[in-house]
């Protein structure tokens, strides 16, 4: 008996562990960077670096379809409100690199908001030998404005 809740335990404390590792929680949208980050991982993303918006739920679910095609169980597909929220994926491209980068706002114009990618000064630059694509899903309020990604200088 003491075994079998034992392996309960674990088996719950597994399921969560794997959760935790999808999600950000701690990043919140400001008026300064309207972009909230709903998902990130570290497969799923494309071969080179690219910024996708995604304006309805039919396009969002073909993402997630790519994303998951070698995974069981794949990833969930968020819940957006596409009448009141854009969604804006940030794939990195191929990298060994384990940092993640952030978007950040840089102008917002009448036609256009623009965003360049920024590295955490907090996050370590370690290198791995896997070859990872990784992929950020954000959130932003709705907006009919171009959204452009800039290269860093």
């Amino acid at each position: 008996m003491k075994t079998l809740i034992l392996s309960i335990i674990v088996l719950a404390g597994a399921c969560n562990s794997q959760k935790g590792k999808t999600k950000d929680t701690n990043y919140q949208a400001s008026t300064e960077n309207p972009l909230m980050l709903v998902l990130s991982d570290n497969y799923g993303g494309t071969e080179t670096e690219q910024l996708m918006v995604i304006r309805d739920n039919k396009t969002l679910k073909k993402f997630f379809a790519r994303v998951n095609m070698t995974r069981k169980p794949g990833l969930p597909v968020p819940e957006i409100d596409f009448n009141k929220e854009t969604v804006v994926v940030y794939c990195n491209g191929k990298t060994t690199d384990i940092y993640s980068p952030v978007l950040k706002r840089v102008e917002d114009k009448d036609d256009k908001m623009v965003f360049s990618r920024v590295t955490d000064s907090n996050q370590k630059k370690d290198v791995s030998t896997a070859v990872l694509m990784p992929f950020h899903l954000y959130k932003l309020p709705l907006t009919e404005k171009e959204i452009i990604l800039v290269k860093e200088e």
